[in-house]
């Protein structure tokens, strides 16, 4: 291409940065400008550009870095947050959030862009099957979904698996694909329920979810709808029953990992071991790290509510080759976030190193955040500030609240990104 006629790097950029990742990951080889701009100056990489992105119901927060320790930053923005104050993120993909309205039945779903204020409602769930029999109440709708892209075609899709909740009995994996008009359903089989908690994980454009079944992973592959059963699991995960372990599923560098714990009086003892392979006789597990966690000894003058818990974070537990862990108190607001640097320990063979963690080694605090007592819904992302647009998927929600619109004097245009802004001045 002649560099006379190229178009500047800050007007490429915006137009690259309004196409999906993979598309711009092959516009680099137009020319050597074109792949400069678009590594420099777009994020075409999810794990290599990634914040981290805090999330509780009615709260989300941004880390920009994790090795600067600032305060974190509201993701929305003052005028937007109203909108979402009651829902709860299920995922990110390339700037993208999905969030969910626990408060409507099947939970409803949004996909948002913070960085562009625009919003796409979907279609409500298909009605489920009845069971007056449950003496299940729990609303966690958010639970049972996930958000994931596809390399391969481009697309983003929102997954709900199957599972009981709130006497709803979802006996299918109904998946909408952002631009299409409706979910699409694919029957299940019994044994393929989801047992609902930390488990519902989409990597590499594969939903995974665990099961009551004991030893049992399901998968749904969403290129292709097939499901899967995956019970070559870690010789741990087998035993946990017998040793008084348990398990969960996580993500690690865009990796389906199964997080083991085991509990004793003295100390908690996790091994993150994380799947290579997608085929069934092709699946292999690697420990890829051990997290030992000492318990301070009990002291009979300090209340019990002052114990200090430390968990790994979830669904991401690994960022920047970094290690995060919560560290909070039963009754208190305060949740601090810590990162540790793994260490190599080949006597405990580990692939990417073991970390310890006690009250002499706590770890490095990255922030710390403030959430509801009893709030264990804290869930951790990967997260790139995008300006991809929303408008080609479908009809846009109100990018902002209704009683922001009738208020024109509470605020100005000029505190309004500019697609918001076009927004704001057609409807006054």
């Amino acid at each position: 291409m002649d560099p006379q006629r190229d178009f500047p790097a800050d007007v490429l950029a915006n137009i690259l940065m309004r196409l999906p990742p993979n598309t711009r990951r092959r516009l680099r080889l137009v020319c050597r400008h074109w792949r400069h701009v678009v590594g420099t100056r777009t994020a075409t990489s999810l794990r290599s550009r990634a914040k981290t992105l805090v999330a509780a119901t009615g709260s989300a927060c941004v880390i920009d870095n994790l090795w600067a320790p600032w305060k974190p930053r509201e993701l929305w923005p003052d005028f937007m947050a109203h909108r979402y104050k009651d829902m709860s993120v299920v995922g990110t993909c390339n700037g993208l959030v999905c969030l969910c309205d626990d408060r409507e039945l099947g939970g409803a779903i949004t996909v948002a862009n913070p960085a562009t204020g625009e919003a796409l409602n979907l279609p409500p769930l298909p009605p489920p099957r009845f069971d007056d029999q449950s003496t299940c109440y729990d609303r966690s709708w958010h639970a049972a979904y996930s958000f994931a892209y596809l390399l391969t075609s481009g697309l983003y899709k929102v997954v709900h698996v199957p599972c009981h909740l709130d006497r709803s009995v979802y006996d299918r994996v109904h998946v909408f694909t952002l631009g299409e008009k409706s979910w699409r359903g694919v029957p299940a089989s019994s044994g393929a329920r989801c047992s609902l908690g930390d488990n519902v994980v989409s990597v590499d454009g594969v939903t995974y979810w665990t099961t009551p079944e004991a030893d049992k992973v399901m998968s749904f592959d969403l290129e292709h709808g097939r499901f899967t059963s995956i019970r070559s699991l870690p010789s741990v995960v087998l035993s946990s029953s017998k040793n008084g372990g348990s398990w969960h599923l996580g993500d690690v560098h865009g990796r389906l990992a199964i997080v083991f714990t085991q509990f004793s009086p003295a100390m908690e003892r996790t091994e993150v071991w994380v799947m290579q392979g997608r085929t069934v006789g092709q699946i292999r597990w690697s420990c890829w790290y051990i997290i030992q966690t000492r318990t301070p000894p009990h002291r009979p003058r300090e209340p019990s509510s002052r114990t200090k818990m430390r968990r790994l974070t979830w669904p991401l537990l690994v960022q920047d080759e970094q290690i995060l862990t919560w560290e909070w108190s039963l009754y208190e607001r305060d949740h601090v976030l810590y990162r540790h640097k793994p260490i190599d320990d080949h006597t405990r063979k580990a692939k990417h190193g073991a970390v310890d963690i006690s009250e002499r080694n706590r770890g490095t605090v990255v922030a710390d955040i403030n959430m509801l007592p009893h709030r264990n819904d804290r869930r951790t992302f990967a997260y790139v500030e995008t300006k991809e647009p929303l408008s080609a998927y479908g009809p846009l929600a109100s990018p902002f609240p209704l009683y922001m619109q009738s208020s024109s004097s509470s605020l100005p245009r000029s505190h309004l990104p500019t697609k918001l802004a076009r927004h704001y001045e057609r409807s006054h």
